[in-house]
């Protein structure tokens, strides 16, 4: 009995990330990531071990002409500045069917949660017209998929609401929505109280807001404990804070078996994002990290979570700006009974990014007669 070949499958990134390369390295695939930038969280060994490479729009263009890909996974849909790169990457595919090659399936995974046509106005001329040469890009990329998967039921209505049924009858992809959370894993009991603030330290990520909650919380639960964990513009706002309170401590660019370490003892996991003009809260990672391991979410609407959360007893604040409502949110939570394994209990059994990637690469159905 001969063993299937194994599917070649490129997924492309706008800008990666350390979870990008662990996913792949648990995928049955062959997965090569083609990426733009880089985040924050780039590991670069855990790059080299996925084989990633960076590729502008002429480098997706020949990797694609020059390699067989049997599933080809585009950057998120409505990122307009990655239409160039997804477009170059299936004329790529397209010509090499050409000269043999296979029929390469066109999928995507959404979880976009801010419409691009809106919050720009304040942008410079230039940077204006090229966005929306860009975005004149978007209906021509939608064109070309063949599955779609959304990571959130706000990432659905977007998508819905720029492509409606009534444009779509010259290419309707399949689609499919996947709540991105994580899958239950084994947890162990009651922790302390400890708030966790994982994430980038920026105002976006509601870090400012968390320092100004604090003291009031700390000021009605003395035994409450904040751990700030994470890198970027406000390192320096978290050690300050963490030298001048006994009850913060700061944990900066930790590696990622030091992040799992201390999510293990988390009880609370605050991740209060904040809209800006051109940049909502897709899901974020630090939810799910921290629901993954049993952490009660405290969080704005901002998130495209944030309806799966309410209903599942977490915590989000809105307006996400109210400051006196986080404070108590973060006190509520903390006086929460539920266990860790309460938690996880009202997770899927199977990741939802990866049931998402399982259906996208699953081969499509034999056409019936």
């Amino acid at each position: 009995m001969t063993a299937e070949p194994l599917l070649r499958h490129v997924q492309m990134y706008d800008v990666a990330r350390t979870a990008h390369f662990e996913r792949a390295l648990r995928s049955g695939a062959h997965t090569t990531i083609l990426f733009a930038s880089r985040r924050y969280d780039f590991d670069e060994v855990l790059a080299r071990a996925v084989a990633a490479r960076r590729a502008g729009v002429w480098g997706a263009f020949w990797y694609t002409l020059r390699n067989d890909v049997d599933v080809l996974e585009t950057a998120e849909p409505l990122v307009a500045r990655a239409a160039p790169r997804t477009l170059a990457a299936v004329f790529g595919t397209r010509l090499r069917r050409l000269i043999g090659g296979p029929r390469t399936r066109v999928v995507a995974y959404a979880i976009e949660n801010k419409d691009p046509w809106q919050g720009h106005e304040s942008l410079p001329l230039y940077a204006r017209l090229k966005l929306r040469a860009q975005l004149g890009l978007l209906p021509l990329v939608w064109r070309q998929l063949d599955r779609i998967a959304y990571g959130t039921d706000q990432c659905a209505i977007l998508y819905n609401s720029r492509f409606p049924a009534a444009r779509r009858s010259h290419r309707r992809p399949e689609e499919r929505t996947v709540a991105a959370l994580p899958a239950a894993e084994a947890v162990g009991g009651p922790r302390d109280a400890v708030v966790t603030f994982l994430g980038d330290f920026s105002h976006r990520k509601g870090f400012d807001h968390v320092r100004q909650a604090w003291p009031l919380v700390a000021a009605d639960r003395s035994d409450a404990k904040l751990v700030l964990m994470g890198k970027g513009g406000g390192v320096r706002e978290a050690e300050g804070l963490a030298e001048s309170l006994t009850s913060v401590r700061a944990v900066i660019d930790p590696d990622r078996d030091t992040l799992f370490a201390e999510l293990a003892g988390t009880k609370v996991l605050v991740l209060p994002s904040q809209p800006r003009p051109r940049w909502r809260e897709q899901v974020g990672l630090p939810i799910v990290e921290g629901l993954g391991r049993g952490c009660i979410i405290v969080t704005t609407s901002e998130t495209g979570l944030a309806g799966w959360l309410s209903a599942n007893g977490h915590y989000v604040i809105s307006p996400p700006d109210d400051v006196d409502a986080l404070a108590g949110a973060l006190l509520r939570a903390l006086a929460d009974p539920r266990s860790p394994a309460d938690v996880v209990a009202e997770l899927p059994a199977v990741d939802g990014r990866v049931e998402a990637e399982r259906w996208m690469l699953r081969a499509p159905e034999p056409a019936t007669r």
